[in-house]
């Protein structure tokens, strides 16, 4: 059994501490001692006893009802989750994580006007022409409204839920789920199988959506809302917020319109220059990208020749939050002069 979804199920550890522990014994064996540096809780026996059972009941949960186990280090994992500090050690999920597209997180009110509705169809026909993954919540509203979009046009679109993979949540949208997965996106969670979607579980779902994407667009919400909640956690993971402003008289414009006057989130006011904003490689009529002082530039001089570099050592030595970092390796992937060697590691791609 993969050490990882032990670790997941491991009490008393946050995730950002079980990534630190994993990341420095990549190879624990949790059947005997404490496999970590430090010292050992004293009921350490009946912890890792615990987080066993648990781990053998979701494998056979999964192998049952057919659903994947992703650990952290797989292929199928997020990129962009594996990069913040408390990403799940695994994920439970059906269909696939499409990591060569670039993922966008849309999310808004459930109760969405035919504004919002307006703004998910345009969204749906201009960005499609891009190698995009429409990443939301599957809920009511805003989310499954871009999701169908997505759908509509092609598109790839991936969910991540509250609860666990028992069943779909709202019971409503089991169909579009399927849709999704026949599409050849997917849907996830990090809970267990039968865990129910309750409500302190969806802040932590936004914490998914926004980890997983390179950035976030707000299209309606209330001034207190799941959404914000998302784009609040999007800003804390150092990623690019969007979002759509509306008639200050418009209750779901409410949302938006704050978190563009609290210089949390950039305006999108019209969507013909958005993709560029949103990931500079997409520049209209761009047909080269001119690395000439880009962060992309400054990116490829820390990668020696015949060594592999941690996004963390370039963040680090170029004072620059994570999200430019992110837009210049994703650049320099696309355009194949590096290429990805681990979870946060990269190198010069060999002529």
């Amino acid at each position: 059994m993969h050490p990882l979804l032990i670790l997941h199920f491991l009490e008393g550890l946050t995730n950002a501490q079980k990534k630190i522990h994993f990341e420095a014994n990549s190879n624990c064996d949790f059947t005997g001692k404490w496999p970590f540096k430090g010292r050992a809780p004293s009921n350490w026996p009946q912890k890792r006893d615990r987080a066993m059972e648990r781990a053998t009941q979701e494998f056979e949960h999964a192998r049952r009802e057919g659903y994947d186990i992703i650990p952290m280090d797989s292929s199928n994992y997020p990129s962009y989750l594996r990069e913040v500090a408390d990403p799940p050690m695994v994920l439970f999920g059906r269909g696939r994580w499409n990591n060569a597209k670039i993922p966008l997180a849309v999310v808004g009110t459930r109760k969405m006007t035919n504004y919002g509705g307006h703004i998910t169809r345009e969204l749906g026909v201009r960005m499609s022409e891009y190698p995009i993954n429409f990443v939301s919540g599957l809920a009511m509203g805003v989310d499954a409204s871009m999701h169908r979009r997505a759908l509509e046009m092609g598109a790839t679109t991936t969910a991540f839920m509250a609860g666990g993979m028992k069943d779909i949540s709202p019971k409503g949208h089991r169909q579009l789920a399927k849709e999704i997965l026949d599409s050849g996106g997917g849907y996830f969670t990090e809970q267990p199988f039968e865990q129910e979607p309750l409500r302190n579980l969806f802040p932590v779902r936004n914490r998914l959506i926004a980890g997983a994407s390179l950035a976030t667009l707000v299209v309606e919400s209330a001034k207190k809302s799941g959404a914000l909640i998302t784009a609040n956690m999007a800003h804390h993971y150092e990623r690019s917020v969007f979002a759509i402003p509306g008639a200050w008289f418009m209750p779901y414009s409410q949302g938006p319109n704050a978190l563009i006057e609290e210089q949390l989130a950039e305006a999108v006011v019209q969507l013909d220059d958005f993709p560029g904003r949103f990931y500079p490689l997409w520049v209209e009529n761009q047909t080269k990208l001119d690395l000439t002082d880009s962060i992309e530039e400054a990116i490829i001089s820390l990668i020696p020749h015949g060594r592999k570099v941690n996004s963390v050592h370039i963040r680090n030595r170029l004072k620059v939050p994570n999200n430019m970092v992110f837009k210049g390796l994703n650049s320099l992937l696309s355009l194949g002069v590096i290429e990805r060697m681990g979870a946060n590691s990269y190198r010069r791609k060999m002529q």
